[in-house]
C-alpha cells in the first residue's frame, strides 16, 4: 500500500496498519522522518525493528553498488533497508509512505495493491511547484494502471488534477468521503474524539478516535475507506467493522498533537507547513478550549515564515524561539525577531536548544498553564528526547 500527500500521511498510514494488524495480518510500516530513533521508520507489527535485524539488512543494502555518478541518498538507503526488512519478515502487507512528492520519490518503484492520497497543500514548493495543481501532479505520480486509489477530501484545484491523472493511467479512483461517510462527531477533547461513521461494507462504525483533534477525523475517514475497499477486494483478509473500531480506538502516532507522558502541561505537534499549523491551532482551540499558554517554536528555513506565524497566531503569553540541531533551521534569534514583528506585545526569547526552551517554558508557566511545542518534526523529536518520552510502539 502506497501513500502520498502533504499532511496526514503518517496518521493515516498508522491507522491503516493498525486495522490490518487487528485482522491478524503481519505488517510492515515505512514512514519518515523519525523523531528520536531511526528505527521508527521501520516498524514490524507496530514495533520498531530489532537493532540486529536492521544491521543485517543494512549490510545487504550497502553491498548493492550505487549507479556510477549517482551516490545513494540517505532516503534511498533507508527505503531499501525497509524493503529488505519487510521481505525477510515475510509481512503480509507493507504500508509505505512517500518521502517527498510521489512521481520521483524513491518509494515509487513499487506497484502496490492500493494507492492513497491524503490532503494536498503548499509545501516543498521549491521542489514540487508553487501551485496546488503542480503539487497534485507530483503526488498523483504514484497512480499505476489498474491499481485502485483512495483520495481524501481535496481543494478543488488538487482534486481535478487527481481525477484527470487517475483517468489517464486507468487507475480506479475512490473518494474517501463517499466510501466512509461521517455521521457525527459527538465530542472533541484532549482524550480524543467520539465519532460515528457509515462505511461501505462495514455499516456503522462508532469509536473514540485516540488521535486528538478534529483534523484526525478526516484521516480516520480516509483510513476507513481504505480498509473498507481492501475488505471488498480481499475477502479472505478478515477485515471487518470490529477491526476498524480497533484501529480508531487504539492507534497512536507519536509526536502528533499529544501530551508529553509524565508532563501533562506540555503538548507537542510536528506540523511544519502553514496548513498543518492551522490544523494544530484549531486543535488547540477546540480540543483544549483555547487556553492562554506558552509556545515553544522552531521552524525550518525553507518554510514560509510569515505564513507559519500567521497560522500559529493565538493566545500566547510567551514564545520561546528554538532551533533543532539541523542546518535547515531558522536561528532562534531570527525567529524571535520575526515573532516580535508579527505579534507585537508578546514576549519572545531565543534559546540555544530545544531542551533549553522547554525548560524555560516550564519554569515560567504558572498553575496548569499549557505549553505547545511546534513548528517542526525535528523540534518535536528533540523535545521528546529532552523529556525522556521516546516510545517504541505506535499503538
Amino acid at each position: 500500500m502506497h501513500l502520498a500527500g502533504t499532511n496526514g500521511k503518517g496518521s493515516t498510514a498508522a491507522l491503516i496498519e493498525r486495522g490490518l494488524r487487528a485482522a491478524g495480518a503481519r505488517t510492515g510500516l515505512f514512514t519518515s522522518p523519525h523523531l528520536v530513533d531511526f528505527r521508527e521508520r521501520l516498524r514490524l507489527d507496530g514495533r520498531l525493528a530489532a537493532a540486529d535485524d536492521v544491521a543485517r539488512a543494512l549490510a545487504r543494502v550497502e553491498a548493492v553498488p550505487a549507479p556510477p555518478g549517482h551516490p545513494r541518498t540517505f532516503f534511498e538507503a533507508a527505503f531499501g533497508l525497509g524493503c529488505a526488512l519487510f521481505a525477510e519478515a515475510h509481512v503480509d502487507w507493507a504500508v509505505l509512505e512517500c518521502g517527498l512528492g510521489g512521481r520521483l520519490d524513491a518509494t515509487n518503484v513499487v506497484t502496490p495493491r492500493l494507492a492513497v492520497i491524503t490532503p494536498i497543500g503548499l509545501d516543498h514548493a521549491e521542489i514540487l511547484g508553487d501551485t496546488l495543481e503542480a503539487i497534485a501532479g507530483e503526488k498523483a505520480g504514484i497512480f499505476k494502471p489498474g491499481v485502485p486509489a483512495v483520495i481524501a477530501a481535496q481543494a478543488p484545484a488538487a482534486h481535478s488534477v487527481l481525477v484527470r491523472m487517475a483517468q489517464a493511467v486507468d487507475a480506479p479512483l475512490e473518494s474517501a468521503s463517499e466510501r466512509a461517510r461521517l455521521v457525527a462527531i459527538d465530542h472533541v477533547g484532549p482524550e480524543g474524539s467520539d465519532v460515528r461513521f457509515d462505511v461501505d461494507g462495514f455499516g456503522a462504525v462508532e469509536a473514540r478516535l485516540a488521535l486528538v483533534g478534529r483534523h484526525q477525523v478526516g484521516n480516520a475517514r480516509t483510513a476507513l475507506a481504505v480498509l473498507s475497499l481492501l475488505a471488498a477486494r480481499e475477502p479472505g483478509l478478515g477485515l471487518d467493522a470490529a477491526c476498524a473500531r480497533t484501529a480508531l480506538s487504539s492507534v497512536r502516532w507519536p509526536g502528533r498533537f499529544e501530551p508529553c507522558p509524565g508532563e501533562p502541561r506540555l503538548w507537542w505537534d510536528g506540523a511544519h507547513n502553514p496548513d498543518g499549523a492551522r490544523v494544530v491551532r484549531a486543535a488547540w482551540r477546540e480540543a483544549l478550549g483555547d487556553p492562554p499558554g506558552t509556545l515553544v517554536l522552531g521552524i525550518s528555513a525553507d518554510k514560509d515564515l510569515d505564513a507559519m506565524l500567521g497560522a500559529f497566531a493565538g493566545p500566547w503569553r510567551r514564545v520561546h524561539a528554538v532551533a533543532a540541531g539541523t542546518s535547515r533551521a531558522v536561528t532562534p534569534e531570527a525567529l524571535a525577531a520575526a515573532v516580535g514583528r508579527a505579534w507585537p506585545g508578546i514576549e519572545a526569547t531565543a534559546h540555544a536548544s530545544v531542551a533549553a526552551g522547554i525548560h524555560a517554558a516550564l519554569e515560567r508557566a504558572t498553575g496548569d498553564e499549557r505549553i505547545l511545542v511546534a513548528g517542526s518534526l525535528f523540534v518535536v523529536g528533540e523535545a521528546m528526547s529532552a523529556m525522556g518520552a521516546a516510545e517504541a510502539a505506535c499503538s
